[in-house]
C-alpha cells in the first residue's frame, strides 16, 4: 500500500456520544498500521483527537470509557441541561491530558466558534484544556469559554468536520464524520425535531470539508444514536470500526 508512505492526517467531527465511533476508527487504523501523524477535531472529536495525539491507543481509551471514575466525560451526567460550568469536564481532562499543545506527541488542531467575532477559529498551541473546553461547549448546555476576552462555543456550529485545518499538512486525509442523517425517521417528540434540525444545519458546515478528504468514514448506523446516549460505548465504537474496515479494504484494492 503506497499510502503507508504518505503523511496521514485524521480529522474528527463533533457528535456527542456518536463521537465514540472515532474510537472504532482508531482501532481499525491501528490494525492496518495507518496511524495519523497530524490530527484535527471539533467538540467530541477534539476530545478523542487529543487522546490520540497524546499517544493513547484504542485499548487505552476503551479502558477509560468503561471505567467511569477515570473518564467521567464519557458519562452522560457530565452534560447537564442548562448553562452549567465546565468544572466536571475540566477535572477529567486535566487528569488524562497535558496542559499544553506542546506536550502532545502529534500536531493537533482544535476547532471552536468565536461567539464574539462569529467566526471559526483553530487552536494549536498554548493551553490545551481551555481549547478543548471551548470546542465542546454546546450552547445552552455549557457556558461559553472566555479566552483572551473572546467567548467561544462548540466548534460544530461553524465547522463540524475541520478537514481544512490540516489539509495542507498531510498527503492523505482521513475524515471521520459521525452525524449521518437517515432518510426515514420518527417524529413523535419535540426532541426528535430539534435533533433533526440541528443535524441538517450542522451538515451544511461539513459539506465542503468532506470534499477535502481522501477517505471518508461516515457510519450510517450513527444516524440512529442519540447525541447524549453515552451508555452504549461498545455499540457505537463498533459502527466506526466496521465502517473504517470497509473503506480500508477498498483502499487496499486501489493501491
Amino acid at each position: 500500500m503506497t499510502v503507508k508512505k504518505k503523511k496521514i492526517g485524521l480529522t474528527l467531527s463533533g457528535g456527542g456520544a456518536r463521537g465514540f465511533a472515532h474510537v472504532g476508527v482508531l482501532k481499525a487504523l491501528e490494525e492496518y498500521n495507518m496511524l495519523p501523524e497530524v490530527i484535527s477535531g471539533t467538540s467530541m472529536g477534539a476530545v478523542i483527537g487529543a487522546l490520540i495525539a497524546y499517544g493513547y491507543t484504542f485499548s487505552d481509551i476503551e479502558k477509560m470509557a468503561l471505567n467511569k471514575t477515570s473518564l467521567k466525560i464519557f458519562n452522560v451526567r457530565g452534560f447537564k441541561l442548562g448553562l452549567s460550568n465546565h468544572n466536571y469536564v475540566r477535572r477529567t481532562l486535566e487528569s488524562i491530558l497535558p496542559d499544553t499543545f506542546e506536550k502532545l506527541k502529534l500536531p493537533f488542531y482544535v476547532s471552536a466558534t468565536n461567539l464574539t467575532t462569529a467566526k471559526h477559529e483553530v487552536f494549536s498551541s498554548g493551553n490545551l484544556i481551555e481549547a478543548i473546553l471551548a470546542s465542546v461547549s454546546i450552547p445552552l448546555v455549557f457556558k461559553p469559554v472566555n479566552i483572551n476576552g473572546n467567548y467561544y462555543a462548540d466548534g460544530g456550529l461553524v465547522k463540524n468536520l475541520p478537514a481544512s485545518s490540516i489539509r495542507d499538512k498531510c498527503n492523505f486525509l482521513i475524515g471521520s464524520h459521525v452525524n449521518h442523517i437517515p432518510e426515514d425517521f420518527t417524529l413523535t417528540k419535540t426532541a426528535q425535531l430539534l435533533d433533526r434540525a440541528i443535524r441538517i444545519s450542522i451538515y451544511n458546515t461539513v459539506a465542503s470539508e468532506i470534499t477535502l478528504c481522501d477517505m471518508l468514514i461516515d457510519p450510517v448506523e450513527c444516524g440512529s444514536y442519540d447525541v447524549l446516549n453515552f451508555k452504549i460505548f461498545d455499540k457505537i465504537v463498533a459502527t466506526g470500526y466496521v465502517a473504517t474496515m470497509k473503506e480500508l479494504k477498498k483502499l487496499k484494492l486501489r493501491y
